[in-house]
């Protein structure tokens, strides 16, 4: 007799994005406060900085290569999405990006999940963001730097 039909198995859940090797720092003076994410050997591969004057989030993204007419870097936290200037010809390795400090920004960054970053046809993570407390150290900091209550 024909064996019997197995039900089709329930699709696995997305899995949690893997960074073998990747870790998260931050660093404070008084220009501001920074999230550095570095890769196995040691090297800058993310840096989130909030600056004191004037008060912006700048990201540099090491894996990216400039572009010279893409503007727009968008950086994910989970589904929510946040844009980013692009200034192409920016000094040092990758592509560094600067927006207004967001109150909504900072307040998701703790409860991530995911973070991410698309700037033209290249993309970097999704990654795991940084420890909860660190991010939530960062968020507090930067809302002291920008003077958001």
């Amino acid at each position: 007799p024909p064996a019997p039909v197995e039900p089709a198995a329930e699709p696995a859940p997305p899995a949690a994005p893997t960074q073998p090797g990747l870790s998260w720092d931050m660093a404070s003076s008084g220009e501001g406060v920074a999230l550095v994410m570095s890769g196995p050997d040691g090297s800058q591969r993310l840096h989130l900085g909030c600056t004191r004057h004037p008060p912006r989030l700048v990201l540099v993204v090491n894996d990216f290569n400039p572009v010279g007419s893409e503007e727009r870097l968008t950086v994910g936290l989970d589904e929510q999405l946040f844009v980013f200037v692009a200034d192409p010809t920016a000094p040092g390795a990758g592509v560094r990006a600067t927006t207004a400090v967001s109150g909504d920004f900072l307040e998701r960054l703790p409860r991530a999940a995911t973070i991410g970053a698309v700037y033209g046809a290249q993309e970097f993570g999704p990654y795991r963001p940084p420890p909860q407390e660190m991010a939530a150290s960062f968020a507090s900091e930067c809302r002291q730097a920008a003077g958001l209550p």
